[in-house]
């Protein structure tokens, strides 16, 4: 009987160990951007920088002309579900002040887009893999957040604004008086992702 008792301990150890492991790790403060990179070092020792060039526009970011903003910080976490995670931080120069931040659950995000035919096709089977993992997302926003102030209970096809194919869209919203928080999927037109994307007012 201590045996069993024993052994029920150490599954119920295991299954909780697995649970949190499934944690987002977002970075929510609006702080300097080195305590950022502190966090991520954290989460990876062997922290993986891409330097890109990155803009936002004022559509994305509504204040972003008050700001000379940087290049932002770009992390790429390994894949531990679905899809790999690139963590992006935008910050202001002078002060090196977060001001934006944007996560995506994106199959190789800076790729050769003249190469990524083959990956497109094998993303585009995978919606119901995709609707999992944005539920999945969303459920731990929604404890860390609270209720959405706006969403979409399911993709809802979308017209491509640029004469494209039409791609599949879903949207859930949280807003703040600090904070829009924004958590999307756009699924086909050559893109399969998941973001969430946040600013500070």
């Amino acid at each position: 009987m201590t045996n069993r008792i024993i052994f029920l301990l150490l599954i119920g150890s295991i299954v909780t160990g697995c649970s949190s492991s499934k944690r987002l790790n977002l970075w929510t403060k609006q702080s300097k951007v080195d305590e950022v990179k502190g966090f991520e070092s954290k989460l990876n020792p062997d922290l993986k920088l891409l330097e890109k060039n990155v803009s936002l526009s004022e559509s994305i970011f509504p204040k972003v002309k008050e700001f000379e903003m940087s290049n932002p910080l770009i992390v790429r976490r390994e894949k531990t579900h679905l899809l790999p995670i690139y963590a992006e931080y935008f910050y202001s120069k002078p002060d090196s002040t977060l001001r934006y931040v944007s996560y995506d659950w994106e199959n190789n995000r800076y790729g050769n887009y003249n190469n990524d035919q083959i990956k497109w096709e094998s993303e585009a089977v995978k919606l119901n893999a995709y609707k999992t993992e944005y539920g999945r997302i969303k459920k731990q926003l929604v404890k860390q957040f609270g209720q959405p102030t706006k969403q979409s209970e399911e993709p809802v096809k979308t017209i491509n604004d640029h004469g494209g194919p039409n791609f599949l869209f879903q949207n859930t919203t949280w807003e703040t008086e600090e904070k829009l928080i924004k958590l999307n999927m756009i699924f086909g037109a050559s893109t399969y992702r998941i973001r969430l994307n946040y600013y500070w007012k």
